[in-house]
C-alpha cells in the first residue's frame, strides 16, 4: 500500500517566509495532492551548522525527525533544499549502514522512538515533477506565464550529493525548469545558473562576501532582462531577495524580482488574489514581473494555445538552421527566428503583422536540417495563416486567394497556346462544385475578408 506524504516545512519556511507555505498549500491543493501535517518535527537540523559542531548529533536529530514521521505513517517531501538534503542523506546512511542504524537507535530508545529506515524523503520538485507530472500541471495552467522570462535557481542542494539524493542530473538540474515552462514560462539558460547564493557565508557571519555571489548572478540577469528570479530553498530566497534589498538601500541599481516556484505555479493556476498578501512579504517588489505579465495576457494566451512555446524556445537556443535559409543569404537582416522570438515574448499580433513573415519561401530546408526534429516551417505557417485571417496578407498572396474562392483554380486555362501546341482543349474544371464544399462559416468567413461573396 503506498504511504501518503508528510510536509516538513522546516525552520526558515514557517518561521521567515510563510507566504511560501501558503503558495505550496495553493498548488497542492489544486492539484489534488493530499499530504498530512505532522507535529513533533524539529530543525532537519541544517547542515551548515549543526554538522560543522558535530556529525553526530547532525545525525541523531535527523533520525530522530525520520523516526516521528516514520511512526506517523508517511513519506516526506520538503520545498527547503538544506531539509531534504539532511534527511535524505542521513535515510541513506542509515538504510544502508546496519551497524550505524543500531547506534543511532540507541540513542532514540532513551526517548522512546524507533528508526526502522523505511521512509521515503522527496524535494517538493520531485513531487511536482515524479508525483503529479508536468502534463497534469499544464492542464490546471489557466493563466499561462507565456512570455516571462524566468531565471530558475535551483540551488547547491538540491540535487546534490547526487549520491545520496539520486533525483536529477546533478551539474545541470533540469526538473525545475521543466515545471517552470510546464506553467508557461521562458526557462532561460544564463552562464552563473548553477552559482551558489552565497547564504552559508551570511551565516558564518560573512554578508559581504556572500553578496559578492549574490551580486555576480542579479547583474547577469538585469543585463538578460530576466523577469525574475526563481527557487524553492528558503535560504536562496533569502540571499537574492532579502540581501538584494539591502545592496538596493547601499545604492546598487539592481532589481531583479524574487519569486517563488509555488508562487509561480499558482499565478498560472489564476490564484493570485490568494497570494497578494504574501506579495507584501517579500523585500524586492514583485510587482514589476506582474504588470508585464497582465500587459499582454491576452495575446501570451493565445500564443500559449497556438504554439508549442517550448519548442521554440528550444529552436532559438540552437539557431543552427540560421545560416542556410535562403532569404537570410539573400539579405543577412532577415532571420525567421526574430519572429519566434516575438511569438515566445507573447507579440503574436507584431510577429503577424511583420511583413519579412512573406520573406519565408518554405523551402524545407530548416525542416530536413532540424537536429531537434522541429523545423520553424510550420510554427511560420501557423503564422500566416493567422496573418491572413486577420488582414494581413500581401496582394500577391490576396489575389492568388481570390482566385481559388471563385474558379477553384490559380489561373486560367491558357486555351490558345494550347491549340498552337495542339493540345485539347481543358477538361471541365470542379470548381463549382469546390466552392460547394467550401461553402462553411469558416470558409465563408475567410472569403469575406478577401472581399468575396461564398454564395456565388
Amino acid at each position: 500500500m503506498r504511504r501518503e506524504f508528510g510536509a516538513f516545512w522546516g525552520c526558515f519556511i514557517s518561521g521567515r517566509f510563510p507566504f511560501m507555505e501558503k503558495a505550496s498549500r495553493l498548488v497542492m491543493q489544486s492539484l489534488d495532492f493530499d499530504f498530512r501535517d505532522i507535529d513533533g518535527f524539529t530543525c532537519c537540523p541544517d547542515k551548515s551548522v549543526v554538522l560543522t559542531e558535530s556529525e553526530e548529533e547532525w545525525r541523531v536529530t535527523a533520525a530522530r525527525n525520520l523516526a516521528v514521521a516514520e511512526a506517523a505513517g508517511v513519506n516526506l517531501f520538503a520545498p527547503c533544499n538544506g531539509c531534504v538534503g539532511t534527511l535524505k542523506c542521513v535515510h541513506q546512511e542509515l538504510a544502508q549502514d546496519s551497524v550505524l542504524l543500531k547506534k543511532v537507535n540507541a540513542r532514540l530508545d532513551s526517548i522512546g522512538r524507533h528508526y526502522g529506515a523505511s521512509v521515503e524523503v522527496l524535494h517538493w520538485v520531485d513531487v511536482l515533477h515524479d508525483q503529479i507530472g508536468t502534463g497534469a500541471i499544464r492542464k490546471r495552467v489557466t493563466d499561462p506565464l507565456t512570455g516571462m522570462k524566468i531565471a530558475v535557481h535551483a540551488g547547491c542542494h538540491q540535487a546534490r550529493p547526487s549520491r545520496e539524493l539520486q533525483r536529477d542530473i546533478p551539474l545541470n538540474p533540469a526538473k525545475f525548469d521543466k515545471l517552470v515552462e510546464a506553467a508557461g514560462g521562458i526557462s532561460l539558460e544564463y552562464e552563473t545558473k548553477l552559482l551558489c547564493c552565497g547564504g552559508t557565508m551570511n551565516t558564518y557571519g560573512y554578508p559581504e562576501r556572500a553578496r559578492q555571489m549574490t551580486r555576480r548572478k542579479l547583474v547577469e540577469l538585469q543585463e538578460l532582462g530576466a523577469d525574475c528570479l526563481t527557487t524553492t530553498c528558503p535560504a536562496c530566497l533569502m540571499q537574492y531577495d532579502t540581501s538584494q534589498f539591502a545592496m538596493q538601500r547601499a545604492g546598487e541599481d539592481l532589481h531583479v524580482p524574487v519569486l517563488y516556484l509555488g508562487e509561480l505555479l499558482a499565478l498560472a493556476f489564476g490564484l493570485e488574489e490568494e497570494l497578494r498578501p504574501g506579495f507584501k512579504q517579500h523585500r524586492i517588489s514583485v510587482e514589476p514581473f506582474l504588470e508585464k505579465w497582465h500587459a499582454t495576457q491576452a495575446e501570451k494566451d493565445e500564443a500559449y494555445e497556438r504554439f508549442d512555446l517550448g519548442a521554440i524556445e528550444r529552436c532559438l537556443e540552437c539557431r543552427a538552421c540560421s545560416d542556410i535559409c535562403a532569404p537570410h543569404l539573400m539579405d543577412p537582416r532577415f532571420d525567421a527566428h526574430d519572429l519566434l522570438e516575438k511569438v515566445r515574448d507573447g507579440k503574436l499580433e507584431e510577429a503577424i503583422a511583420d511583413p519579412s513573415l512573406w520573406d519565408c519561401t518554405e523551402c524545407y530546408e530548416c525542416v530536413e536540417r532540424c537536429f531537434q526534429n522541429f523545423g520553424m516551417l510550420q510554427a511560420l505557417r501557423k503564422l500566416k495563416q493567422l496573418a491572413v485571417e486577420r488582414g494581413h496578407a500581401p496582394e500577391g498572396l490576396q489575389s492568388g486567394l481570390k482566385a481559388f474562392h471563385s474558379t477553384g483554380q490559380l489561373t486560367k486555362a491558357a486555351q490558345g497556346p494550347r491549340k498552337r501546341l495542339g493540345l485539347p482543349e481543358t477538361a471541365k474544371s470542379g470548381g463549382r462544385e469546390l466552392k460547394k464544399l467550401l461553402r462553411s462559416s469558416d470558409a465563408g468567413g475567410r472569403q469575406a475578408k478577401l472581399g468575396l461573396d461564398s454564395r456565388e
